[in-house]
């Protein structure tokens, strides 16, 4: 019931905002115009922001808010994902995309259902129910984005490494570097366990990406992306209300002040704090063995990662569903006292989309999510321990490895 009452407050939404989506006003924007623009030989300017305004403008030219192009800065290997859409008036293609995301949504229980018994018990009518009662991936439907294939990639490399797969596992992260600043944190973790298979199937991958770039846009625009990116992040930067909608470490510190008092000591206090969790993450996640301390230390490597990423918006908390479903799986096996409330609570909180709503359109503080997420990580951190503790627990997997 009360996942079918958050899909309800979504499909509610979803209708009342029909006109806009239709107008042009979600973030698929940018990935329709990047297509369209490789689609009709323009990708040598696929970072040309007066151009990119010029084609947004032809199928979206009904949106008060937009003065100038909504940009695109995501790699220019992604824009090819996004040419065939073109083909189709703009809502359809949304629409379409929306479909698309729909179904990876469906795919996952049977990718995970070797390693997560509760998939197998599950009807199928419950697992897309609880997809689409998930507020962020309500979010990533609404803008249209990309978040979803990008959890659908982190599965597939938590099922590789499940199986000793780790070449394979690092070249699905490197499938995901569409979005590498939420991939890096991550491969910087599996760095430091020294899983150097993963390591470079990531990198085979990413050079077979940077030399289809190169094939998209020319050498002129992949040396000037670099750049690009940074500029649009710094004018980012600026805009206050943004970055205070991000649910990491940078838009904690931008909630609480502490970047209107000092930047300086604002950015040391997030990199301090980030290589703090990104290190007590690797040492809690043992790399080796199985069973409930492996599952629970990828989820705690993938919370790791959304904290301490440099941009994280609302939509991006989807990536959190597999570590949602990694820990209710081993629920049962949970240490039986309060400190339950510390897995549980921040799973629930990110379910209650009146609450988000209300932290993110009403009080524009969406970063105060970072709190919740960090209560998430010590309960994650604290079942480690518990479980390593019992017999047959991760010691003594390491001991064997």
């Amino acid at each position: 019931m009360f996942l079918a009452g958050m899909f309800l407050i979504h499909a509610v939404i979803f209708w009342s905002l029909r006109d806009r989506l239709r107008a042009g006003y979600p973030d698929f924007t940018i990935f329709y115009a990047a297509g369209k623009m490789v689609r009709q030989g323009m990708a040598s300017r696929l970072y040309d922001r007066a151009l990119q305004f010029r084609i947004q403008q032809e199928f979206a030219p009904r949106v008060e808010i937009r003065q100038g192009a909504l940009p695109y800065n995501h790699p220019p290997f992604e824009a090819l994902l996004f040419a065939p859409f073109t083909w189709l008036p703009y809502f359809a293609a949304y629409l379409l995309w929306d479909l698309v995301n729909v179904l990876i949504l469906a795919a996952l229980p049977f990718l995970l259902r070797p390693h997560l018994p509760l998939a197998g018990r599950a009807r199928g009518a419950f697992w897309i129910l609880l997809s689409l009662a998930f507020f962020p991936v309500f979010i990533v439907l609404l803008q249209g984005q990309d978040s979803i294939l990008l959890l659908l990639l982190l599965t597939l490399s938590f099922v590789a490494l499940k199986k000793n797969a780790a070449f394979l596992a690092g070249c699905w992260l490197g499938l995901g570097l569409f979005r590498f600043h939420l991939v890096l944190p991550l491969l910087l973790i599996l760095l430091l366990h020294k899983k150097w298979r993963t390591i470079f199937g990531c990198t085979l991958v990413a050079g077979a990406l940077g030399l289809l770039s190169l094939a998209v846009v020319g050498w002129k625009q992949a040396m000037a992306y670099p750049a690009w990116v940074w500029n649009a992040e710094k004018a980012m930067g600026q805009e206050t209300a943004l970055v205070s909608a991000m649910p990491n470490l940078r838009g904690l510190v931008e909630s609480v002040g502490l970047a209107q008092v000092s930047k300086v000591g604002a950015n040391l206090a997030i990199a301090i704090l980030a290589m703090a969790l990104l290190l007590f993450a690797s040492v809690k996640w043992k790399a080796a063995g199985s069973g409930a301390v492996f599952d629970l230390g990828f989820s705690l490597a993938v919370v790791t990662t959304v904290l301490v990423s440099y941009h994280v918006l609302p939509h991006d908390l989807c990536l959190l569903l597999l570590p949602v479903l990694l820990v209710a799986n081993r629920f049962p096996e949970l240490t039986p006292s309060w400190k339950r409330l510390a897995v549980l609570g921040p799973m629930v909180v990110l379910f209650f989309t009146p609450a988000d709503m209300l932290l993110w359109f009403r009080y524009g503080q969406f970063g105060l999510m970072a709190p919740v997420l960090l209560l998430w990580w010590w309960g994650i951190t604290r079942e480690i321990s518990a479980q390593e503790l019992r017999p047959g627990g991760s010691s003594a997997a390491l001991e064997s490895a």
